[in-house]
């Protein structure tokens, strides 16, 4: 799949996102009319297939329609080494029909299967697009100092022995004839929307762990739909989902919003402020879908549920979107 600077937004015919990896798994999603979720593969009753199975991480797959043609697209990697394999296979999901995989940032629950995923693909000049720093070493801090340099990254000597075609950004870059843009670097414009903790995350640049707060790899995905608008995939939303779809709106060029789907990271204390600002600014972009997912958290799911209830879909391992 060619990978280009972004130029203009075009229009894609339809979406389908299925969920790979997530925190939640449940059979008893009730379905819509954009979304169904498998309840047999999920209580793995479906004869001799690997039920589906849930962690703390993300990934999803994109199926894109353009031009009569369809096109697909993985959009993170999950946490362990099991998950994101192990559910592609019990959702019948042929991951060799991957033309390209995008990282939402270097964190390791977005990025724990990036080697399996590349591997079970199998395409030589695999385009994996990242921001520079998703592969750089990372460390977290707790409360107490304790330090964790996280155990795994993204190794881009594997990679490419894997023959994988890294394209490394910061900039905003296109895939499916520029219908789908990978946003890079998000501008933070938002007066409460301010990142990790301070001192709690450490990124390696230059030799030396520094202060890094922002995660300024964090990048989403946006797919403009016809006749609908954008299709806006976060994997964190470190950016802050306010300004990420602002100014997914602005990049594309596109002032409508049709679905938000993905991390909104509003859990823990510490963002229990930006919950209500968040769904304020949310109710003002008036989304006519909202998929809160992975980190999100259950105190800002339910004010986004309250605030939005026509729109608001759940979601779990295995739950498949189309628009």
């Amino acid at each position: 799949m060619e990978v280009a600077l972004f130029h203009e937004m075009m229009e894609a015919d339809w979406v389908q996102v299925t969920t790979l990896v997530d925190n939640h798994v449940s059979a008893l999603i009730r379905p819509t009319e954009n979304s169904q979720t498998p309840a047999n593969l999920v209580l793995g009753l479906a004869g001799n297939e690997t039920p589906l199975v849930a962690e703390f991480g993300w990934s999803t797959l994109l199926k894109v329609g353009k031009d009569g043609k369809t096109h697909t697209i993985l959009y993170d990697a999950g946490l362990g080494k099991r998950a994101l394999i192990q559910n592609a296979r019990a959702l019948s999901v042929e991951l060799k029909s991957v033309e390209a995989l995008v990282l939402s940032h270097g964190h390791p629950d977005h990025t724990g299967s990036v080697r399996e995923a590349v591997a079970e693909i199998g395409r030589d000049g695999l385009p994996v697009v990242m921001h520079p720093w998703a592969s750089l070493q990372r460390m977290a801090v707790r409360p107490d100092g304790t330090k964790t340099v996280y155990p795994t990254r993204v190794d881009e000597r594997e990679l490419h022995e894997l023959g994988a075609d890294l394209r490394k950004t910061k900039g905003t870059s296109s895939l499916v004839s520029e219908s789908v843009m990978v946003t890079g670097e998000i501008p933070r414009l938002t007066p409460f929307e301010k990142g990790l903790p301070p001192n709690t995350q450490y990124l390696k640049l230059d030799g030396e762990f520094k202060h890094e707060p922002l995660v300024l790899d964090d990048q989403a995905l946006i797919v403009n739909v016809r006749d609908k608008g954008l299709v806006i995939l976060t994997g964190c939303g470190h950016s802050g989902i306010v300004n990420t779809v602002d100014y997914a709106r602005r990049a594309a060029g596109v002032d409508r919003v049709h679905a938000i789907i993905g991390g909104f990271h509003l859990e823990g204390a510490y963002f229990d402020p930006v919950i209500d600002p968040t769904v304020e600014s949310l109710k003002r972009i008036s989304p006519k879908f909202l998929v809160p997912s992975h980190c999100t958290g259950l105190r800002a799911s339910l004010k986004l549920l309250e605030a939005m209830p026509s729109g608001f879909l759940e979601n779990s391992v295995g739950t498949t979107f189309r628009f």
